[in-house]
């Protein structure tokens, strides 16, 4: 819907009140046959916009009246956000919290095992210090 503000945007106010008339001269058949008054249709065009209902008395039919694609899914997406329970999201959240600190809780007790079933491949020269701190007898490790 389009705000018209008096003083300065008048001429762009008019401008766009003509171009809607010329994109459905069933208005101006309308207001002829009505006898209204080309400034009460003007205002009417200011303090509603284009796409008002107001227009089908005018027998601009609904369909014809330009809407942004996708305007019914915004509408129903507004209307599902408006009807929510804040405090029943809040528990399913904080459900869904419980849910993942325990997946994550599980995935942390699985991890360790995992590694310690690993044995990494010692490096030539290197090995595990003795239980007595000294290094390994000759016989244990080789040098390659």
């Amino acid at each position: 819907m389009k705000v018209i503000v008096m003083g300065r945007k008048t001429n762009e106010a008019v401008n766009n009140f003509k171009a809607f008339l010329r994109s459905h001269p069933e208005i101006i058949q309308a207001v002829k046959e009505q006898g209204k008054s080309w400034k009460d249709v003007f205002d009417e065009y200011v303090l509603f916009g284009e796409d008002h209902e107001i227009w089908e008395s005018y027998g601009v039919k609904k369909h014809i009246m330009k809407k942004p694609p996708g305007a019914a899914e915004i509408m129903r997406i507004l209307d599902f956000i408006g009807n929510l329970d804040a405090k029943a999201v809040q528990e399913h959240l904080e459900q869904i919290n419980g849910a993942l600190t325990n997946i994550q809780e599980l995935i942390q007790l699985w991890q360790p095992q995992q590694q310690s079933q690993q044995f990494p491949m010692p490096m030539p020269g290197f090995g595990p210090p003795n239980v007595n701190g000294l290094p390994p007898s000759s016989g244990q490790w080789r040098r390659d």
